[in-house]
């Protein structure tokens, strides 16, 4: 059942079911504005709805200074490290992906 409320939002009432079998055009939908009231047998149980678009954590900072500078840059490698110990630094950062 679709119906248009006060707010000239589209509201969708779906069964899970229904939400199971074509949830990527259900999510579409309430990405272009839709809103979808899940039912369970006759009773309403959640409502979809878009989320706000978040602002972007990272910024872009201006440069300073000049790209020929970086030729005057002192690098030393860290003593005493070796490629076990970086992939062993590296295994464990990842440790959340698997």
């Amino acid at each position: 059942m679709t119906r248009s409320s006060h707010n000239s939002h589209v509201e969708t009432e779906v069964n899970i079911a229904q939400l199971k079998a074509r949830l990527s055009y259900y999510l579409r939908a309430v990405r272009d504005g839709a809103e979808i009231i899940v039912k369970d047998r006759d009773t309403p149980v959640a409502k979809l709805v878009a989320c706000k678009p978040r602002k972007p954590k990272l910024s872009v900072i201006p440069a300073r200074g000049k790209l020929s500078d970086l030729n005057d840059l002192k690098l030393t490698r860290p003593a005493n490290i070796t490629m076990d110990t970086i992939m062993e630094a590296l295994d464990w950062t990842r440790r959340d992906r698997f």
